[in-house]
């Protein structure tokens, strides 16, 4: 049975259940750059007021910073190792007790690629957690997600996303958030992408993931096709880039043209609502995992788990999502 822990005396927080622990502890980075410019919003919530700054410090919960509660809720899990702060360090310096700071605060790609940088120098191998630093996860929702993890721990991506209510109404201030919708056995599923995950650095074409994630993020809350057209131009940048890049070094390239057709092909049948969730999978292992890898190792797969795990789907982009989960703004950045 998980044992249950309360938090000491830094505020109230809810009961934590501590998930039996079958693997070795994970290395945590929680990304917590600054968003300089508010977050756009799709046109059902043009009437919310969006946030910018470090949201790990400048929302408090119970007179704590954000960030400190949710790197304790993750660390009550008992699953993971040593945590990583990507974010300023003019910010973020000696926030959350024992936790490694990575100083950075440029795009969403450059401040991954930090973070793996600084736990590669610590951590020589294995796979490595992230989430974000404007979640509030329950302790219900990361004991599913960490039990569902379980099930196969040595994916090369493992990336839950979260079925949504069928009444977006049920969302509350955060009914705005776009949806997608996947086929998943024979039914189709109104999804949100989550915000905990965990990847090996060793399989995946790390520097064209990095890229990529920073168009995502950039065009997060845009509608499929804006969001397609725009990962559309990267591919294709990168894929011309690496193929001369490679003709020079007199080597082939790694990223082919068929992962370009992969990517479209997924992204279109997202957008027509008939993409199953097998073929999610399949199309993401294509783009992000190195051929050498898969040849390697084709029993492995990515992984992307449908959970009812709300919480880690409820990011907090506007200040009306921080009121309704108990989140206020820090009397420094009022």
């Amino acid at each position: 049975m998980p044992r249950r822990h309360r938090h000491g005396r830094c505020g109230p927080a809810p009961l934590i259940l501590t998930v039996a622990n079958p693997h070795p502890p994970l290395p945590l980075v929680v990304l917590g750059g600054s968003d300089r410019a508010p977050a756009r919003l799709p046109p059902s919530g043009r009437s919310s007021r969006p946030l910018t700054g470090c949201k790990g410090v400048d929302l408090e919960i119970s007179g704590r910073p954000l960030i400190r509660e949710i790197v304790d809720r993750l660390r009550a899990t008992g699953r993971f190792a040593e945590v990583f702060i990507a974010g300023p360090a003019h910010a973020y310096r000696d926030v959350v007790p024992g936790a490694a700071l990575v100083d950075t605060d440029a795009d969403f790609g450059t401040n991954i690629r930090a973070a793996v940088e600084a736990v590669r120098a610590r951590h020589e191998e294995g796979p490595i957690a992230f989430s974000t630093c404007d979640i509030l996860p329950t302790a219900s929702d990361l004991e599913k997600s960490l039990q569902d993890f379980d099930r196969e721990p040595d994916a090369d991506i493992w990336f839950p996303i979260v079925e949504a209510p069928e009444d977006s109404k049920a969302l509350g201030a955060s009914s705005w958030k776009p949806r997608y919708l996947l086929n998943d056995g024979g039914r189709t599923v109104a999804v949100l992408p989550g915000h905990l995950a965990v990847v090996d650095p060793d399989a995946v074409r790390l520097r064209f993931m990095y890229r990529l994630l920073r168009t995502a993020y950039q065009t997060r809350n845009r509608s499929i096709g804006t969001r397609r057209s725009a990962l559309l131009r990267r591919m294709l940048a990168d894929i011309l880039f690496h193929d001369v890049l490679h003709l020079f070094r007199l080597r082939l390239p790694t990223l082919t043209w068929d992962t370009v057709i992969a990517g479209l092909r997924g992204t279109r049948r997202l957008r027509d609502q008939t993409l199953t969730r097998e073929e999610l999978q399949r199309t993401l292992r294509k783009l992000f995992v190195k051929r050498s890898h898969r040849r390697r190792f084709p029993e492995r797969r990515v992984r992307i788990p449908i959970l009812h795990a709300l919480s880690l789907a409820r990011d907090i982009d506007t200040l009306e999502e921080a009121e309704s989960i108990g989140v206020t703004a820090a009397p420094s950045s009022s």
